[in-house]
């Protein structure tokens, strides 16, 4: 049996949390399969420092908690220490599921 396609809200985390140094934070999210994710990163302060939206298929996945089809997201680039907030929309055929979170980079 494989991962399960249903359009369902799963672990959603950032890896390495913190950031240490130059490691590249990446967001990682089990949603089964989206038509599209939508990523919005914002500092302390509200202000929005990236966005991605994510179009193309899952990858399958097992991160110790079984297969499952999981959207990772590295943000590459010069990343100022701090602590972030993310917010995360996944869409399928109007159907949305959102989540929340931080993460800290340390440089």
């Amino acid at each position: 049996a494989g991962p399960s396609a249903e359009f369902l809200l799963g672990e959603v985390y950032v890896y390495p949390n913190p950031a240490r140094g130059g490691e590249v934070p990446t967001i990682h999210l089990e949603c089964g399969i989206a038509d599209s994710v939508n990523i919005k990163i914002y500092t302390v302060s509200g202000r929005e420092a990236h966005s991605a939206v994510i179009t193309s298929l899952p990858v399958a996945l097992d991160d110790g908690n079984g297969l499952s089809y999981a959207y990772e997201y590295a943000w590459r680039g010069h990343i100022p220490s701090g602590v972030y907030y993310y917010f995360i929309e996944a869409d399928k055929a109007g159907r949305k599921l959102k989540k929340t979170g931080k993460f800290a980079v340390v440089r």
